[in-house]
């Protein structure tokens, strides 16, 4: 080989050498990425962390990874470390939307609004049809004061959105703030059409009420809400549930979900944890009934038997197994289990309480209503039961003691649709139709989708015009 060959071959090898050396420094100039972050997170946290973490240190040039090392810090409550990582991943790729969406809701729970504003202000900037990003700005407007900007905001969410209740939620906030409290329950009203029952906006009606001088009504709608802040629907945050790790952190956020009824989101989330634990009893009745309720029935009741399979006197599974063949319309079937259930366990108020569903299914009301106030005695809390008690009272006739079962249910949660509608239906059948008229009105208030409230609006037309 030429001395000129060796010369040339010797730069290629330098330079290799040195371009190594040099994406190893850089590696190592990034330092920790997560930090202290990690004490005491689940062992299966800070395995995700880390190989995120790795796959950064990889290539620190890629948005896309510092935005995936934020998520899973995000998702699993590492709230500093998703900043830092947003932080860089807007820095490598600005023109992204969603790092600096992701960017601004870390900022704002660590207390930085203006930061937050003007990061949201650039995640509207590259994408200005996403409503939630609309609706955060109003609300982090509002927390500044600035009430004419937050409702330019809100007004926007609702034109690229009319089925997102968080611009509705925002106007009616600056409606109340400018004590233009009908315009407030106009549009909660109207909101309450849409998605009935809404704790949230049953909590601002009551308070826009209350202003108007509608003691009875705004009495009302306060006793049937929390006052908590609303979880608003944002697709963006909920691609953050693929991130989080951890049994119980994972099966705490599914369970959450399926008591929002949101079972498209839960299911995934069930079937992971149900891939790392096959034989967990209380999982596949969890995914089971999941299933059942999400309108999978037959894959439901196929988890639900393999439940029943690894545990024959498992009180829950019999109790599940009842309302999947109940939905099944199989009430047979669910009655074989919900006797079972209050076999392996007298004393429970919901076992007696599926058993009288059955029973009454299947045309047996006078021992459906035995299992009801059964039900009853082992948990007086038990409202459901006393609903359920009422609507076979009434279809015995039995006025009184109907109508003594549903106001009972309604002092004690006035937002039971059903029991309203019961109360409407007995009071017609009394005679006073003015009291129907009123209690069958607020439940379509409530709930105005619920077939009984058409029906019984439908029978009282029929009522009235009889007159």
């Amino acid at each position: 080989m030429s001395r000129r060959s060796l010369r040339i071959l010797g730069a290629v090898v330098l330079a290799i050498s040195g371009g190594a050396a040099w994406w190893a420094w850089r590696a190592r100039a990034l330092g920790p990425l997560v930090l202290d972050d990690l004490a005491g997170a689940a062992p299966e946290v800070v395995s995700a962390v880390r190989e995120a973490e790795a796959e950064v240190r990889a290539a620190p040039d890629a948005a896309t990874r510092w935005g995936r090392l934020g998520m899973i810090c995000e998702a699993n409550g590492l709230i500093p470390a998703a900043r830092r990582a947003y932080e860089r991943a807007t820095e490598r790729d600005p023109d992204q939307a969603r790092w600096w969406y992701r960017r601004a809701l870390v900022t704002s729970r660590g207390g930085d609004v203006n930061d937050a504003l003007q990061s949201i202000n650039r995640a509207i900037e590259l994408n200005a049809s996403y409503a939630p990003a609309y609706w955060r700005r109003g609300l982090w407007l509002l927390d500044t004061s600035d009430i004419d900007r937050a409702q330019a905001a809100f007004e926007r969410a609702v034109e690229i959105d009319a089925t997102d209740p968080g611009g509705s939620f925002g106007l009616a906030r600056v409606f109340l703030a400018r004590g233009q409290n009908q315009q407030a329950v106009d549009t909660l009203e109207r909101l309450l059409g849409k998605t009935p029952g809404d704790p949230y906006a049953l909590y601002l009606l009551g308070t826009a009420y209350r202003r108007l001088g509608r003691t009875e009504e705004a009495e009302y709608m306060l006793s049937t809400a929390s006052g908590r802040d609303p979880s608003w629907p944002d697709p963006w945050t909920d691609e953050l549930a693929q991130y989080r790790r951890g049994f119980a952190s994972v099966l705490k956020e599914a369970t959450r979900h399926v008591l929002a009824g949101q079972f498209d989101v839960a299911i995934p989330m069930l079937e992971q944890l149900h891939a790392q634990k096959p034989d967990d009893v209380d999982l596949l009745n969890q995914l089971g009934m999941s299933y059942v309720a999400g309108g999978r029935t037959s894959e439901g009741l196929r988890l639900l038997q393999a439940a029943l399979a690894r545990n024959p006197v498992n009180f829950e599974t019999h109790l599940r197994l009842a309302s999947a063949y109940l939905q099944n319309r199989d009430p047979s079937r669910a009655l074989e289990h919900a006797d079972r259930a209050v076999a392996l366990n007298p004393a429970s108020s919901r076992a007696h309480e599926s058993r009288g569903m059955m029973l009454w299914r299947l045309g047996r009301r006078q021992e459906a209503l035995e299992s009801f106030h059964a039900a009853l005695r082992y948990d007086p809390r038990n409202v459901s039961a006393l609903v359920w008690a009422g609507m076979v009272l009434t279809e015995e006739k039995r006025w009184a003691e109907a109508l003594a079962h549903f106001e009972e249910a309604t002092r004690r949660n006035p937002t039971l649709t059903d029991a309203l509608v019961g109360i409407g239906i007995v009071k017609m059948n009394l005679g006073a139709l003015d009291q129907a008229t009123a209690a069958i009105d607020r439940a379509a208030l409530l709930d105005p989708s619920n077939p009984r409230v058409a029906a019984a609006r439908a029978r009282l037309a029929e009522r009235q015009g009889r007159r």
